[in-house]
């Protein structure tokens, strides 16, 4: 059946039943997902789901159903699992949904620059890439990971209060990991990149990134314990934030989880610090010009010169905390209520580059690799201890790769203690996609043997 055929009589139905006001929400996903291994095709897997997701107002409650059944016949089965759902909803706080944002600035879907090339270019790209690969070093011993998916999101949006949007993005990820080996030491890099676009450029990155740190990291060992200036390697950066990044979700922060609360318009880092939060960046994991309740996304400042600026809100957070929606409000999935999700956030770059950070440091470490974020990290103190790798530093130079060994700190701190920041941000999706670019810090705790 047509869909606007089927939402008409969804809408229908609902009001019989006395459901105030009706919501649907509608994805639909599609992937392409292969890897390569010694040179040869090892799986291609291409997969396709549409969901779609009822909520709506009864008896003056929230309540929520879903459904992979597009059909008729599943029509009263998703109204009344609706009506249990909310007549289970024992919450003091009442959910609000958007009216049309016809008014809002229309913003042009991001063009999927990967439809350009067909499935032959994008295997030979990975099969060009992994050969690459194996040639950087003659210690490179596995390529492990050599992989390759594209997705594409499409979100319908269709309410009885006027609201119906649509949108539409593409992405892909190519992820590397190599295995090096000299004597009897054997070390692994990993390194992945979100793209909208296949590109020669990313080839470099990648092998630089994975394999070179897996062979740069040969013969690491461990450092006497001590105080020790810092820089965290962009990647290290961007992991750790992306850790972090729920400190600034207004749900985390109503739920004193978070000790952002009460600094909104105070100083919480150095005057050169600024975090982005973006839906619309060119080339982000996710791009979306509306989010799941309808609400238009733009591009904020979260923190900006170093001031708290703003939290991420959806409509229920905002009005809670007498503010406005900042375009926030996701689901986890479609078979999940709504609530505050970060898109795309980036501390943005300085003007260093890592190399002239490293000249400046007399007696240091670069660390290059976290481990244990789930276990090491206290989301709510912001006190981190994490196992690492790094490179130490003497008088302006890399003088040898570190292994085993634990860098302790606390996040609010060190946010105020930062000296300088670089110009090669780099991004991770540990939690949440956060770009970081390499940021020295002052002097944390390291310990070794």
């Amino acid at each position: 059946m047509d869909r606007d055929k089927l939402i008409e009589i969804l809408f229908e139905k609902a009001k019989a039943y006395n459901i105030e006001e009706v919501e649907v929400y509608i994805n639909k996903d599609s992937s392409i997902d292969f890897n390569i291994y010694e040179g040869k095709l090892e799986k291609y897997v291409v997969a396709e789901e549409e969901n779609l997701s009822l909520r709506g107002i009864y008896k003056g409650k929230m309540g929520y159903s879903y459904t992979e059944k597009l059909m008729e016949y599943s029509l009263d089965e998703l109204i009344n699992n609706l009506i249990q759902y909310a007549e289970n909803n024992h919450s003091d706080e009442v959910e609000k949904m958007s009216s049309s944002i016809l008014e809002s600035k229309k913003t042009a879907g991001r063009e999927n620059l990967l439809g350009n090339f067909t499935e032959g270019d994008k295997i030979g790209y990975l099969l060009d890439l992994e050969k690459r690969a194996y040639d950087y070093d003659k210690r490179v011993k596995t390529i492990d990971d050599c992989s390759y998916q594209e997705k594409i999101q499409e979100v319908y949006i269709r309410n009885t209060k006027g609201l119906e949007v649509e949108d539409r993005h593409t992405i892909g990820i190519i992820s590397l990991s190599a295995v090096a080996e000299e004597g009897n030491n054997m070390q692994t890099g990993y390194s992945n990149y979100v793209f909208n676009e296949l590109s020669e450029k990313y080839k470099e990155k990648l092998i630089e990134d994975s394999v070179g740190d897996a062979i740069g990291m040969l013969g690491a060992k461990a450092i006497k314990s001590g105080n020790y200036e810092i820089i965290l390697r962009n990647n290290v950066a961007a992991d750790m934030f992306s850790y972090f990044s729920p400190i600034f979700l207004g749900s985390t922060v109503q739920k004193n989880l978070s000790l952002m609360k009460g600094k909104l318009g105070s100083k919480v880092a150095v005057d050169f610090f600024n975090i982005v939060e973006n839906p619309l960046m060119e080339n982000g994991k996710y791009y979306r010009t509306f989010d799941d309740e309808g609400t238009a996304t733009y591009s904020k400042y979260i923190i900006e010169n170093g001031i708290l600026k703003t939290f991420l809100h959806n409509n229920k957070t905002a009005e809670k905390d007498g503010a406005k929606s900042t375009g926030n409000g996701f689901r986890i999935s479609h078979k999940s209520s709504i609530g505050v999700m970060s898109t795309n956030m980036y501390i943005e770059e300085g003007d260093k580059s890592l190399d002239d950070m490293v000249k400046s440091m007399e007696n240091g470490v670069i660390i290059t690799d976290i481990h244990g974020l789930h276990a090491g990290i206290n989301l709510t103190s912001g006190d981190f201890s994490l196992s690492s790798n790094g490179l130490l530093v003497e008088n302006g130079k890399v003088i040898r790769p570190l292994s085993q060994i634990t860098m302790a700190g606390n996040l609010y701190t060190m946010l105020k203690d930062i000296k300088y920041i670089g110009n090669d941000i780099k991004f991770s999706y540990s939690r949440s996609y956060f770009g970081a670019p390499s940021i020295y810090l002052g002097i944390l705790t390291i310990s070794g043997k």
